[in-house]
């Protein structure tokens, strides 16, 4: 019967007792462990071994990150370490991430933040951490809280810490999985019957327009059909018109055409975007991460493009669509 594989990823020499214990510990649950001191991972001689342990991990199904004080050797086509690398490649594979962070690291980890990212007069090399050999170890716990999901760290002292934490989450991911389960086989004639309803009513939907409406009306509810699926959709509708209620920001696709970029048309809702580094990917003030921000951007491009395309097939442009629209 086949078992899940769990590749631990973390320094070896100051984590090595730890990484011991972890291996025992996932065999004794009926596990596979993927470590690579114990031959775990085929090293391709056609690759350098930094390649081949990056080569496993997309064979695993579940991705556990341990966080010490030591940052550990780089990768050989980069400045991260191997280490960081790995966790890259579990994002990027979708591998669920379990990650657990050294309380003395969390604790230096904080004072980081408060002294140097929050305080620009202070320089990094004034002050010492006792319990890290590189602050890029500090960039990289950044790196694991700001996914939009699978962005959990939690901190241990020592292995029993691990283990009790590990015990419950993968509890948590088998009961997850079982009630999924239960739920999609109990809701697939349910879902299947709303299917064919929506169908029903998009063809209907469409014969109106063609039979009764204008060639405008049919172009518009594609417009909307466009926007709706647009991750600029959806950043904007989640801003709040003022910061003291609870009404989000309501479009329609003529806001979209008459403004030039993302950030123009939050402008035009009186929404003062601040794009920032922090830990949250969007808050309903206007506050933005820049990774966000500049996918959110792209997508208001595109969806402009596409405006564009689908006027142009019913002989239209921004300027006459909105000069039609504003009769």
């Amino acid at each position: 019967m086949a078992a899940p594989r769990v590749f631990v990823s973390s320094t070896y020499y100051d984590l090595k007792y730890i990484r011991e214990n972890l291996k025992y510990f996932i065999k004794t649950i009926g596990y596979e462990p993927v470590l690579s001191e114990e031959g775990d991972i085929f090293y391709n001689p056609k690759q350098h071994t930094h390649e081949s342990c990056l080569t496993e991990v997309p064979a695993c199904q579940i991705f556990v990150l341990i966080i010490g004080g030591r940052y550990g050797g780089k990768f050989i086509e980069g400045e991260k370490s191997i280490t960081n690398m790995e966790y890259q490649i579990a994002i990027e594979s979708k591998v669920p991430v379990f990650a657990l962070v050294e309380s003395s690291v969390l604790a230096e980890h904080k004072v980081y933040n408060d002294n140097i990212r929050n305080n620009k007069k202070i320089k990094p090399e004034d002050i010492s951490y006792p319990s890290v050999d590189n602050i890029k170890i500090f960039e990289f716990i950044d790196e694991v809280r700001k996914h939009a999901v699978n962005n959990a760290t939690v901190g241990f002292n020592d292995f029993t810490d691990i283990e009790t934490y590990l015990k419950k989450q993968w509890a948590g991911m088998m009961y997850s999985f079982l009630t999924e389960q239960i739920e999609e086989e109990s809701v697939s004639d349910t879902l299947s019957e709303i299917n064919k309803v929506n169908h029903k009513i998009e063809i209907l939907t469409t014969q109106i327009l063609k039979s009764v409406g204008k060639d405008i009306n049919f172009m518009t509810v594609r417009l909307y059909e466009e926007m709706t699926s647009n991750e600029s959709y959806r950043a904007i509708t989640y801003f709040k018109t003022e910061s003291n209620d609870n009404k989000r920001v309501k479009v329609v696709p003529t806001d979209f055409l008459r403004a030039k970029s993302f950030t123009e048309l939050a402008n035009n809702f009186n929404i003062e975007l601040k794009v920032e580094a922090d830990d949250y990917i969007i808050s309903g003030t206007g506050g933005m991460n820049p990774d966000y921000f500049e996918e959110v951007e792209n997508a208001f491009r595109q969806l402009r493009s596409t405006f564009e395309s689908i006027m142009k097939e019913y002989g239209m442009n921004t300027k006459s669509y909105l000069a039609e629209i504003e009769k």
